[in-house]
């Protein structure tokens, strides 16, 4: 349910953009989304789809950029991303420590006109 909540901040979100630029339609909405996000785009495409008729963004083309879960190994700070079951630096092989990247549900770009 999380999934309908996102696309109706994404119309808000974008018909704001568009607004302030003096336009009166949403074209297309780029979308990046990490595997660890929780977010299914799938979900978030069909309720945009759903929650978007007879606003701004009726119609509107959205893309999804997927981003890796990243690891950072403590011992010599090595970036590295998470394999299923696999949690060891590739270089030193501890193990990693979770950061940020990989769970951001986020606008990467709006088109509008």
């Amino acid at each position: 349910m999380h999934e309908y909540h996102g696309a109706v901040e994404i119309i808000e979100h974008a018909e704001a953009h568009a607004k302030s630029k003096g336009h009166t339609k949403v074209t297309k909405i780029n979308l990046v989304i990490g595997e660890s996000s929780g977010y299914s785009f799938e979900a978030v495409k069909g309720y945009f789809d759903e929650a978007s008729v007879g606003t701004m963004c009726e119609g509107a083309k959205v893309t999804v950029r997927i981003t890796k879960t990243m690891l950072r190994c403590p011992n010599c700070n090595e970036l590295f991303p998470k394999k299923p079951l696999m949690y060891d630096c590739p270089h030193c092989k501890t193990p990693g420590i979770p950061t940020d990247a990989g769970k951001e549900m986020a606008i990467d770009s709006i088109e509008s006109c």
